[in-house]
């Protein structure tokens, strides 16, 4: 009984990664919406450093 558990076990998670490397390599074929190209954060900066939309990580 252990093994049929552990081969369920290997096969779901076998499943999950397909799907999951599946739909990553869609969504890179997949192109942007015009004028999305090239956004940029309309704000000033805060002081939150981790921030990705913070100005100083593009000096």
């Amino acid at each position: 009984m252990e093994l049929k558990s552990a081969l369920g076990a290997i096969v779901v998670f076998g499943s999950l990664v397909g799907v999951y490397i599946t739909l990553y390599k869609l969504n890179k074929k997949t192109p942007l919406p015009p004028g999305c190209e090239d956004l940029k954060a309309d704000c000033e900066g805060c002081h939150d450093y981790a921030c990705t939309n913070n100005p100083h990580h593009e000096r």
